[in-house]
Formats: C-alpha cells, sequence, structure tokens
C-alpha cells in the first residue's frame, strides 16, 4: 500500500486531475485488452496442445517454470498461458481503481456543485492510497 498527498487550489484543479488520471487509465485498459485478445487465443492454443499431449502421456502435464526470489515470483521461460493470468490480473485492478476513480469523481463534482462559488482562499489536501483518493482535507490559505 502506498498512500501519497497532492494539494489542489481549487475543485476544478482536483477535478482536471482525476480526469486526467481517468484517461490515462482508460488508455492503459484499452491497450491491455488489446494485448488480452491477442494472448488469449495464443493461451488456448497452447491450452488445447497441453490438453492432447496429457491424454496421449495419460497423466496432466505440469509445467514448474515459477520460482520465488524473496517475495517476487521469476517466471522464467513464460508461456502465453502465464502471461495471459499477468494480463488478466492488471485488467483487473486497473478496471477497479478506474471505477473507484470514477466514484470519487461523482463525489467531488457534487461536492463543489453544493459548494457553489465558494472560494475563499480554500485549498484541497487530498491523501490518496494506491492512487485512489481516501481523504479530502479543506485548508485555509497558506
Amino acid at each position: 500500500m502506498s498512500y501519497d498527498l497532492l494539494q489542489f487550489d481549487s475543485f476544478s484543479e482536483f477535478m482536471q486531475y482525476l480526469d486526467a488520471e481517468i484517461d490515462k487509465l482508460k488508455s492503459k485498459v484499452e491497450e491491455l485488452e488489446r494485448r488480452h485478445e491477442v494472448l488469449r487465443a495464443r493461451a488456448e492454443r497452447v491450452r488445447r496442445l497441453e490438453e492432447v499431449l496429457s491424454k496421449l502421456v495419460g497423466e496432466k502435464i505440469r509445467s514448474i517454470n515459477e520460482v520465488d526470489f524473496m517475495g517476487i515470483k521469476v517466471v522464467v521461460s513464460a508461456r502465453a498461458l502465464d502471461e495471459l493470468a499477468v494480463v488478466e490480473e492488471t485488467l483487473s485492478a486497473l478496471r477497479d481503481t478506474l471505477s473507484a476513480l470514477a466514484r470519487v469523481r461523482e463525489v467531488i463534482s457534487q461536492l463543489a456543485r453544493e459548494a457553489g462559488g465558494e472560494r475563499g482562499g480554500l485549498s484541497l489536501l487530498v491523501q490518496t492510497l494506491n492512487g485512489i483518493p481516501v481523504k479530502l482535507l479543506f485548508k485555509e490559505g497558506e
């Protein structure tokens, strides 16, 4: 888990930041979705081949190519199936983050509307957890 602090001079500046983060995540998701489609086709061919070989040999073929090295999983001779699993896991996490940022944007948008034109020297201090705003502090101008 990674915390960070961001400071904004207005709701609109914070909204611009959120919009930029959402756009970046959408681009990453689209790029990974394209990669996922290609990998899925390759992985399916490998999976079918392994099934055929398993039937011929009479036992399940196992490939032990992952090693835990000081808390980091290292995959040697990664196959399309391994890469597909990593891409799917990453896509799921990015979609969750994107959804969370969209909810935060909606809340901040509503808060900005309700606050009206309140500017009065207030700034916003935003605490994020893994890139997602979790705490919003209103501060008097410094």
